[in-house]
């Protein structure tokens, strides 16, 4: 399965011409997109999926028919599942209002009791340990979704909103594939 995945970051070209280009199956959004990077979603006739980031402050899901797999599972027919965490962990923000989902580590320890298992784990944040800066508040991991991912053991797990330092990147955390997505990313999930 060939997917197109968005997080982040402008990708500097038309959403449905990447996935034409791609001939991708399916189009996930990781969070922290503005809907104008998005407009052309509308023409895109592959399943959407997606969970929003912390700093997403409208309901495009809504607007371009992006499934929100937050605490669900969908079930593609290809036979892949994905099910996801929107969010990060809540941090202080300097004179800034809160804009988009966050959660502290307690209220995302009850949140994640509610995630089905799925072939393919969609997050914004990642599980505490893979690919986050424990020395930033801002973009420190779910310790939640670490025990999450350790005992449903999810083919992938795929999220945006940190900035691994150069060559620090996680690829796998025990039997689970990570993949980091910061702009548009084309990938085949086997």
């Amino acid at each position: 399965m060939r997917v197109l995945a968005l997080a982040d970051r402008p990708f500097h070209a038309d959403v449905a011409k990447l996935a034409a280009n791609y001939d991708v199956d399916v189009i996930l959004t990781l969070g922290d997109l503005q809907p104008s990077w998005l407009e052309s979603l509308d023409r895109c006739g592959q399943a959407k999926l997606g969970v929003y980031g912390n700093h997403d402050d409208e309901p495009y899901m809504t607007w371009f028919g992006i499934d929100n797999v937050h605490l669900n599972r969908i079930d593609l027919d290809s036979g892949v599942s994905f099910s996801g965490f929107e969010g990060c962990v809540s941090y202080r923000r300097s004179g800034i209002a809160r804009v988009g989902p966050s959660y502290t580590q307690r209220q995302a320890r009850r949140l994640v009791r509610k995630l089905p298992p799925a072939d393919v784990l969609l997050c914004h944040c990642p599980p505490r340990g893979v690919n986050d800066d424990p020395d930033d508040p801002a973009h420190i991991g779910f310790e939640a979704l670490r025990d999450w991912v350790l005992k449903h053991r999810p083919r992938y797990l795929l999220h945006g909103h940190v900035h691994p330092q150069p060559g620090s990147l996680l690829t796998s955390f025990g039997d689970t594939r990570v993949i980091y997505v910061n702009g548009a990313k084309v990938l085949d999930l086997t």
